[in-house]
Formats: structure tokens, sequence, C-alpha cells
């Protein structure tokens, strides 16, 4: 199977006709809109796990077949023999988002107002409603002065309760996990002298099994290409937000922070995922992390992005606490 990419731009023809190797697969090797990756193996003008711009066109020859990954929606499409447009890329509903950052009315759950006291328990994590963990953790905000917190978790055919004096709980060992596809409500009450408070619950929900089986297979595939920490990491974040799984891509996204990444890209999607989270004072830290870096980098479309994020976290903090 061989296939090479079509390129508008004289450079990357000079490349081609000096048969050197194209290898783009880091995010700051490009200065375009990303479409996606290439997954396949290539010949030797185009390397497996290279990037290519919005508008690119690839060409699949001697009647082969290629995998490509796009970015917009998560999916891995199988092309066949003929010129296919980067473009074949769907564009993303954002109404069906979890929260989109670029307008505040796609992030529902976005608390406003968070600087001070909270008088009721809000729960911060699980982030959104499908995970891919039949036991998740337990995690919400603290409320002033109180003394203990009930947590409750009802499903349709079992529900368990528990008291702790902190502001996170671990899902009970003993107690009967979330089965594929199931539905359930999590409230948290807060303890203060002889009163109880309780605050908006947040309902869960583990995704099916065919789901999971997608997301894993997806995930081994990116994996198999050995790309840098950074571009794996923001691969698996499109994968993971194509189901809307924030847990998962924080997870993931932190897991490169914490051996210093310096790429101001990574701290940007973190501050993107934790707003839309709810979390806004880890989003406004990740913005202004990725500010300090993007200002080396000579990237001005990234720094744009950070502007707005910051911008965006600022807006709703100034916002009166009922919603």
């Amino acid at each position: 199977m061989y296939f090479i990419l079509i390129q508008a731009r004289q450079y990357l023809d000079a490349f081609a006709l000096a048969g050197v190797p194209l290898a783009r697969t880091k995010r700051n090797q490009v200065r375009c809109e990303l479409s996606g990756r290439l997954i396949s193996p290539s010949d030797k003008r185009l390397q497996a796990g290279s990037l290519v711009c919005d508008g690119e066109k690839i060409e699949v020859l001697n009647g082969g077949r290629i995998k490509f990954f796009c970015f917009s929606t998560g999916e891995i499409l199988d092309l066949s023999s003929g010129v296919v447009s980067s473009d074949i890329c769907a564009k993303p509903d954002l109404s069906k988002s979890a929260c989109y950052t670029g307008n505040g009315d796609f992030c529902p759950r976005t608390p406003k107002g968070r600087a001070g006291g909270n008088d009721e328990p809000t729960i911060i994590y699980p982030y959104t409603m499908p995970t891919l963990k039949p036991r998740p953790e337990i995690v919400w905000l603290p409320v002033t002065s109180a003394t203990s917190y009930k947590v409750r978790f009802d499903c349709y055919d079992f529900s368990w309760e528990r008291v702790t004096n902190q502001t996170r709980l671990a899902y009970p060992a003993e107690e009967k996990p979330l089965a594929s596809g199931q539905i359930c409500q999590i409230l948290v009450f807060a303890y203060k002298k002889d009163k109880i408070t309780g605050g908006d619950p947040s309902v869960i929900s583990l995704l099916p099994q065919n789901e999971v089986a997608w997301i894993k297979d997806a995930v081994k595939q990116i994996s198999k290409l050995k790309l840098p920490p950074d571009e794996t990491a923001l691969d698996f974040d499109a994968i993971f937000m194509s189901r809307d799984l924030l847990d998962e891509t924080i997870e993931q996204l932190n897991n490169v922070v914490s051996v210093g990444t310096k790429n101001p890209t990574i701290y940007r999607v973190l501050g993107d995922r934790y707003f839309q989270a709810g979390v806004l004072d880890q989003a406004k830290r990740q913005y202004l992390k990725a500010s300090e870096l993007v200002k080396t980098s000579n990237n001005s479309t990234e720094l744009r992005k950070v502007q707005e994020g910051l911008k965006l976290v600022d807006y709703y903090n100034q916002l009166p606490t009922s919603r």
C-alpha cells in the first residue's frame, strides 16, 4: 500500500521532489488549522503519524487503504483508493457537547461567582454524565462552616449513602458498581450545626459496552504510533471528548503536566476542560500557565485561544451566584 499527501504549499512540494520523508507529528511543527492525523503506515514520502492540515488532500494509490484520525470528531476513518479531501471530517455539533468554551451558553455546569464561600455543596467530580468508571470517586466544593457531609447514590435497582467530614468520597468497595448504560443520581448534603443543606443533584451514566470497546480500540491505535507524550494526550483528548468524557481527558492531560511539559497547548486545553467541568479556579490556573509559555512560542493562534479562555473565566466569576 502506497499513498502520498498532496500539498498546495510549495515547500512541501519541494520535500516530495527531493524524496525527503515528510513527518509532521508535532502540532508546533505546523501553523494551520489541523484536520487530523494519518494512522496507517506510509511509503518513503510520508510517515504514519503525520498531521494533516484542513483542506489538504490525501491520495491513496494502488488500490490501497489508509486510516485517518479526525480531530473534530475523534473518529478513525477507513479511506479507500482515490483522492480524498481532509474536509471529509465532519464538524462537531457543539450544541450536543458537554460545553463549548467559545460560547458560555453551552456551559450550563459552569458555576457562576464562586470566588467566595459556598452555601451548598456543589459536585465537581465526576465532571460529566458519561463515565468509563463503574466505581467513580465523588468530589464536591466545601460548604462554609459545614461540619460533615452525607453522600447519597441513587440508581434504579440500588442505592447507598455515606457520611464523611471530607469533601471527597471513594466509591465503597462493598457497594454494587454501575452497570453498562445505567443512569444514577448523586446528591451531597452539608450539615451545619443542626441544619442540613443540599445542592443540585448530579447525574452519572456508565458508557455502554460497545462505546467503551470503540474508545479502547481508538486509544490503542493512537498508542501504537508512539507519538511524543504531549501529542498522544491531545489525540486522546479528541477521542474522549467525542463522548464528553471529561474525567478521562483531564486525567490524561494532568499526567503530562505532572512530568513538566512546557507545551502551552496542553495547559490551554486542560484549562478548557476544567472550565467545561465547572472548576473555574483550576481553569484559570491552567490558562495563566499557558499564557506564560505561549509568549516564547510565537504562536498567535494559541495565544488568542488562551486569552479567550481567561476572558470567559473572568466573565463567569463576575456573574451572580444564582443560576
